[in-house]
């Protein structure tokens, strides 16, 4: 299972020593590192595909999924431009 970082993304990645990291956000913006330790309640959440606008219901296991808490929702990337 996936987890929540400070970033607001998704882990995506691991360091070199094996912890959850993000690859986005690594050495640009705090908490790539740090898992956010505040429960976040995803139930009643959509995440909207930063590309294309599909909205999906909002979970960790969505790629590049990130936690927007100032905003009404998520993002993520559906993959309908490729994966290269």
């Amino acid at each position: 299972m996936s987890v929540l970082l400070k970033c607001g993304h998704a882990a995506n990645a691991v360091d070199q020593y094996g912890y959850p990291c993000c690859a986005i956000c690594y050495g640009i913006r705090r908490g790539s590192k740090e898992i956010e330790t505040k429960k976040v309640d995803l139930t009643s959440r959509a995440a909207v595909c930063s590309a294309c606008l599909t909205a999906r219901r909002s979970s960790l296991s969505l790629p590049f999924f990130e936690y927007r808490s100032h905003k009404l929702t998520d993002s993520f990337y559906c993959g309908c431009r490729g994966w290269n």
